[in-house]
């Protein structure tokens, strides 16, 4: 039987327009709100709520309502109970749409898809952040505001973090682990779930109905568990920006990325290398660029400024000639020789390694502007008495170290560092165990970082920084 919307509640304050959408659970209408006066979408569910479907609605609203100060998640105005016992949340009115129609016109660049990614990778971190898991990332559930922004909506089926209900999910967006049931979903669920919807802005469907055409919601189960994941196949996409989204499609959840924001940096930087610039992360009490793009982009603004600069001096034909040139060279001796040697005047360019707690640790802290530092994690400790051997053939360096205060869930985040700078380009990877074995680095030591992760997915302020001395033949 189909189901048969509801008719509109009778809400104070509010006017009825139109319907605009109709589902299994829920109707979305849209009212024009009195005080103030504007146009507001109202989604209200379509049964009369029993205590569970009371709190499932309630949960939505709550969720949404904690997250909605976000510029990329759709903000919630109001929520309630009609008098006939339908509840209902009051959602910003978003006219343009949604992203599934997008998707389907297969209209967006690289560069677009890029800047949208970040954009939500910043929302869903926030969201991961607050112990939120959105579990249904998809095209249909990004809508475009009347500035034209995008908005991760429908947190209908969201979860707490350590929430263990079963949720339901749309199978053409959701990872293996999840059409497996050995997860009801995760923070690397949802990072894949957003990297398959990037993947469908190029090619106009989800990853695994590109090229395979499943003729079954069975069969497209079956490709996404045991298939690998198809080409792009865009000429115009570079070879780097799918790499990014590939490595976010891992099946192996633990081979993607470690969090949103590590993902939104990568997206950051592959944009930033192939069109000179990159959308800013939008998270509270994190950089909106990583270093290595700070620095860049300061010196093209410094270089920048001195050209505009020059053009102000210009003089007749004569003698512009001359002056051009001295300028162009005082600017890119500022841009290539100044400007390197002021980022590396703390010394982070030194083969010293910092001891956590120490004066030059500090200076390494300003480095891990992708690790999570809010106030919640300021007594999370570093790992200790990190060290590091070498095999016997120099091949490999096994590291190991001890968690000063172990706790039920505890993992390590690690990365390769050169010198006492993480490599932008390494993996951070996480271990359970407190010893990892790496591949030698180039030169006469190997240094790794390690940090301590909680299981409320918190991390040490200052991660422990070590070198392994290569022996000598």
């Amino acid at each position: 039987m189909d189901n048969i919307p509801m008719r509109p509640p009778k809400l104070p304050g509010y006017d009825f327009v139109q319907m605009l959408g109709s589902g299994a659970t829920a109707t979305v209408y849209l009212y024009n709100q009195r005080m103030p006066a504007r146009p507001v979408a109202v989604k209200a569910s379509a049964k009369t709520l029993d205590p569970r479907a009371a709190a499932l609605f309630n949960r939505e609203a709550n969720f949404m309502a904690k997250l909605s100060s976000h510029p990329y998640i759709l903000p919630v105005y109001g929520a309630g109970v009609t008098s006939d016992g339908h509840g209902y949340i009051v959602i910003e009115y978003a006219p343009g749409g949604t992203y599934n129609s997008i998707m389907k016109a297969r209209s967006m660049t690289c560069e677009q898809v890029l800047d949208l990614g970040i954009k939500l990778s910043s929302a869903l971190f926030t969201a991961h952040r607050s112990n939120i898991i959105h579990h249904d990332i998809k095209p249909s559930n990004i809508l475009i505001t009347s500035q034209g922004l995008p908005v991760l909506g429908d947190f209908g089926i969201s979860t707490d973090v350590y929430d263990r209900t079963e949720t339901g999910f749309s199978p053409p967006w959701a990872p293996p682990e999840v059409l497996q049931h050995l997860t009801n979903g995760s923070e690397a669920a949802d990072i894949y779930s957003l990297a398959a919807t990037l993947y469908a802005m190029f090619v106009g469907c989800s990853p695994f109905q590109h090229d395979y055409h499943p003729r079954s919601q069975s069969e497209l189960i079956s490709l996404i568990v045991n298939q690998p994941l198809p080409r792009l196949n865009r000429p115009d996409v570079p070879a780097d920006v799918e790499a990014v989204l590939r490595r976010a499609l891992n099946k192996d959840p633990d081979q993607r990325y470690y969090s949103a924001l590590e993902f939104a940096r990568a997206m950051q930087r592959v944009q930033f290398a192939y069109f000179g610039h990159a959308t800013p992360v939008t998270v509270e009490g994190m950089p909106a660029y990583p270093k290595d793009i700070e620095r860049r982009r300061r010196a093209t603004d410094q270089r920048d400024q001195i050209t505009r600069s020059s053009r102000r001096w210009v003089k007749p034909v004569g003698i512009t000639v001359g002056i051009l040139a001295a300028i162009t060279a005082a600017a890119l001796i500022f841009a290539f020789v100044v400007v390197p040697r002021m980022d590396s005047a703390t010394g982070s360019d030194t083969k010293q390694v910092a001891t956590p707690g120490t004066k030059d640790d500090d200076n390494n802290r300003n480095n891990q502007d992708d690790v999570i530092t809010d106030t919640a994690n300021a007594q999370i400790p570093s790992p200790e008495n990190l060290n590091g051997t070498y095999a016997a053939d120099g091949s490999s360096v096994t590291f190991t170290w001890t968690n000063p205060d172990p706790q039920s869930g505890d993992t390590y985040a690690w990365a390769i560092v050169q010198g006492s700078n993480t490599d932008q380009s390494a993996q951070t990877v996480t271990t359970s165990d407190p010893t990892v074995t790496v591949n030698a680095q180039e030169g006469s030591q190997t240094c790794i970082q390690v940090s301590i992760v909680r299981k409320n997915r918190q991390m040490s302020v200052s991660p422990a920084i070590a070198c392994a001395a290569k022996p000598q033949e």
